[in-house]
């Protein structure tokens, strides 16, 4: 199970209007347009790495599962304007811990979209995802399972 790392909608990735998320070509998972600044770790596990320009995390749950939390669409372009990072790359972190806080005001003003897909980055060949969610979430809310298929 990947809770929600962040309070507001959640949504198919197939909704998220960049071609390589939609088409599932990054990772498969979920998307979330966040209501809420705070982004929470999903679950329990490590903080693998920050990106430079802050709008991304990679994640690496304690049961092995790597995550990718990519916040709005195009927002590498702001350079980390409307991020702030709130734990470090190498952190182990509790489900709930805050990661990262947005300037939602100034994203959604500058960034073509903050609909921000939660990816299972490096899934096996029998993993399959299965969204849990659409609609109002909360942070920590079950987004999305990964089954394993025979």
């Amino acid at each position: 199970m990947v809770g929600s790392p962040v309070k507001g909608i959640a949504a198919d990735l197939s909704e998220v209007p960049d071609e390589a998320f939609a088409g599932r070509m990054v990772g498969d998972g979920a998307a979330v347009l966040p209501t809420d600044p705070i982004v929470c770790a999903p679950e329990d596990g490590e903080v693998v790495f920050i990106f430079d320009t802050k709008h991304a995390v990679g994640f690496a749950m304690d049961n092995g599962i790597s995550l990718l939390l990519h916040m709005g669409v195009d927002t590498v372009k702001l350079e980390g304007r409307g991020f702030e990072v709130l734990t470090r790359q190498g952190a182990k972190v509790k489900k709930g811990d805050p990661m990262l806080k947005l300037d939602l005001d100034y994203l959604n003003a500058n960034a073509p979209s903050m609909m921000s897909p939660i990816l299972c980055t490096e899934l096996e060949e029998n993993q399959k995802v299965r969204l849990l969610k659409e609609g109002r979430i909360e942070k920590g809310e079950a987004l999305f399972a990964v089954d394993i298929c025979e």
